[in-house]
């Protein structure tokens, strides 16, 4: 594998380990983070906000899978400021798991650097707070990176609560599909794909999405974990490039099942909405900046300007006959200003 300049991951930690509650709990008692008898096979970092019973089932499914033999496991839940309890949830009822409070939300992929700070196992485990693993993620997935040492991610096949394929792999983007995505919108093909329900071989990726990814330890760290300045939205896709340019190979595993509860941690509140989507445009912005140099960031701004001022006036007009759109023309009006003020994270962005 060839180096990659990267820094190493930011501690982003506010709080102390967690000692246990009181109160009952049919967990194993918690193990010394820092060290052990033995080394665990997958250290796993679950980021959380908002997602108490979400989170709850995460956790049990992942204590599931280890009492099931899969695998030995350390887990550590790194919450970002969550106001429903989840952290006081993980303390009483999950003793065995690290609990990181990091004091507010520093984001998602700040988040996981922090909660892997230490790890020990010879793999991580990226766990979204909303996906459930079901019998065989764990085990298929450690297996697949012991005998294949050049793989050094991969990921499963998503599924809806009802058993619906879900988007789960794809293609690097391209400003091509951003500019489908805002002028056509529904008409443009998804760059991700869902995978086929009768595949059943391993296949390399350019993109593994981020709700579930087992990652060989030495590539996390060569690569610098998850780049800190992306706070929502990309982190995993920028990941995955730093990994392949690495020398890694990105694969797909479909006989991995993890159900997946998507977009749990988002709101139907129309000013937290347009910052969602401010962000994720603000996310591309520096992916694009990054990888393609200034003229590249400078084209994406252009698409989602034009896909806001679609929408805005869509959203206007309709709201002439229908006063219910009204939210919606407050969305994209704040989605436009904010994409107008956007800047890449960096200064002096240089092609990577």
């Amino acid at each position: 594998m060839r180096d990659e300049e990267a820094p190493p991951p930011q501690s982003w930690g506010a709080g102390e380990d967690q000692a246990a509650s009181g109160k009952a709990s049919p967990h194993p008692a918690p193990q010394d983070w820092g060290g052990g008898a033995s080394d665990p096979d997958i250290s796993v970092a679950v980021v959380s906000y908002n997602t108490r019973d979400l989170l709850r089932a995460c956790l049990q499914s992942l204590l599931d899978r280890q009492a099931e033999g899969e695998a030995a496991l350390e887990i550590c839940v790194a919450d970002n400021g969550s106001g429903d309890g989840s952290g006081d949830m993980v303390r009483a009822e999950f003793p065995a798991v690290r609990l990181i409070e990091t004091g507010g939300n520093v984001g998602f992929g700040r988040a996981n650097n922090a909660a892997l700070e230490g790890a020990r196992g010879r793999c991580f485990a990226l766990v979204n707070s909303d996906a459930v693993l079901l019998p065989g993620a764990l085990s298929a997935s450690l297996a697949y990176l012991d005998a294949h040492p050049d793989v050094g991610l991969a990921g499963g096949q998503l599924l809806w609560p009802d058993g619906r394929l879900q988007t789960s792999w794809g293609d690097d983007p391209t400003l091509g599909g951003v500019f489908r995505e805002q002028t056509l919108g529904w008409l443009a093909p998804p760059e991700l794909g869902a995978g086929g329900a009768s595949s059943t071989e391993a296949r390399d990726v350019d993109q593994i999405c981020g709700a579930f990814m087992l990652i060989r330890r030495e590539a996390w760290r060569q690569v610098g974990g998850f780049d800190p300045h992306y706070f929502m939205y990309n982190e995993d896709v920028d990941l995955n490039v730093r990994l392949r340019r690495a020398g890694w190979r990105v694969v797909f595993l479909p006989q991995a099942r993890i159900t997946h509860h998507l977009g749990a941690s988002s709101s139907a509140d129309w000013q937290k909405r347009a910052r969602m989507v401010s962000a994720y445009n603000e996310s591309r912005f520096y992916y694009f900046s990054r990888f393609g140099g200034p003229r590249a960031g400078a084209k994406l701004r252009t698409y989602c300007l034009l896909g806001a001022a679609i929408r805005l006036t869509a959203w206007t007009l309709l709201s002439l006959v229908r006063p219910g759109a009204r939210d919606k023309v407050k969305l994209f009006r704040e989605v436009r200003r904010r994409t107008r003020a956007m800047t890449p994270a960096l200064e002096n962005t240089e092609v990577i």
